[in-house]
């Protein structure tokens, strides 16, 4: 009985999720005019300089835009942990980014940061540049725009986790700790963040995944002037009509968030991934 319950999980999962991976790995594995095993896509794939620097940009944006976004989270779940009528309004507030279509967000982004936009208009208000930033223009400021771009949007998000988090710690520990005399630091380094390891562990999990696979953001607001792996594999399918490389260039960014995932939990063992 129960199988013929999650039959139609089952099948979706196998139709659209096993089979498509599968198909990709095969294709991986192809060469382009032999259509026999080969490793001679991936060879090409490390040659051209093009992926290279789609590489570079990806584990950029990945990796700063998820410390970023962990400690601006855990910062506003912190402050979001008091039950008062402020940061109950503030709640709302800052979790209104995720009901924002990315899409959209990329446009809003895009005027933000043009060299009109407000960023520009503030730095140069206090004096901080002296002329406009060409943020679009590719480099370190567009990889740098885009990062803001995408904490704005998913921030919220880790700190309705880490907020969780907080939340569900017993209030008891605070109230003894503080009768035994320890400061706020104190409490923070040794009841709030060994409890808080888990949750933390989930939302670097969650966003971490989500970061290496980031598509939408760099693509609209830089087009092909700014390859990450996701909009590099797409335009090789897309535009360049190379299914072979689109295909490798999948199952390496797959193998890295497998790699990176495996690193981080055995980083953090066992207690930062029990939520007993």
């Amino acid at each position: 009985m129960e199988i013929i319950l999650i039959s139609p999980l089952l099948i979706f999962l196998l139709c659209f999720m096993f089979l498509p991976i599968w198909r990709t790995l095969i294709l991986s594995f192809k060469d382009t005019l032999s259509n026999q095993f080969s490793l001679s896509n991936y060879k090409d794939l490390i040659q051209q300089a093009s992926f290279r620097k789609a590489l570079y940009n990806t584990i950029f944006i990945a990796g700063v835009s998820l410390v970023l976004e962990i400690t601006l989270g855990l910062i506003l779940a912190l402050i979001l942990s008091r039950n008062t009528k402020i940061t109950a309004g503030l709640r709302m507030l800052f979790i209104l980014p995720l009901a924002i279509p990315t899409v959209v967000v990329a446009v809003m982004m895009s005027y933000i940061f043009s060299s009109s936009g407000w960023i520009n208009r503030i730095l140069m208000d206090l004096s901080l540049i002296k002329a406009p930033i060409s943020w679009m223009s590719g480099g370190i400021n567009s990889l740098i725009m885009i990062v803001l771009a995408d904490c704005w949007k998913v921030t919220p998000l880790v700190m309705l986790i880490l907020l969780a988090g907080i939340q569900s710690i017993d209030k008891d520990l605070y109230r003894q700790a503080r009768v035994d005399g320890a400061g706020s630091l104190h409490i923070f380094r040794q009841i709030t963040l060994p409890l808080l390891a888990p949750y933390i562990t989930c939302a670097v999990i969650i966003r971490g995944i989500d970061a290496f696979r980031i598509f939408a953001l760099p693509f609209i607001l830089m087009g092909q002037n700014l390859k990450v792996l996701g909009t590099y594999a797409y335009l090789e399918y897309a535009e360049y009509n190379n299914a072979y490389l689109s295909a490798a260039s999948s199952v390496l960014l797959f193998i890295m968030i497998l790699a990176a995932l495996v690193i981080y939990i055995k980083a953090v063992g066992k207690k930062g991934l029990s939520l007993a």
